[in-house]
């Protein structure tokens, strides 16, 4: 998820007052608490942004994907 992080890190520095800088910000901070995001605001987004938040979605699921594969490995493992 790392550089989908810094892609929207880099698009709020410089750009602070889009309307856009809100919503990848709020979007952030919803997929790293597990709060509720309302998917329908990224419908305000222009094409660049929007690709930018689902670049992270698709970075977040598969690092969640990942994090779960290795814990059910973990588990599998008879206990020494």
């Amino acid at each position: 998820m790392a550089n989908a992080v810094k892609s929207i890190a880099k698009y709020i520095r410089n750009n602070p007052d889009s309307e856009a800088s809100p919503i990848l910000r709020e979007l952030c901070q919803a997929l790293e608490s597990g709060a509720a995001f309302e998917l329908g605001r990224m419908y305000d987004l222009n094409n660049k942004t929007f690709s930018l938040a689902i670049n992270l979605i698709e970075e977040w699921r598969f690092d969640r994907h990942m994090i779960e594969r290795r814990l059910q490995k973990y588990l599998e493992q008879p206990e020494e």
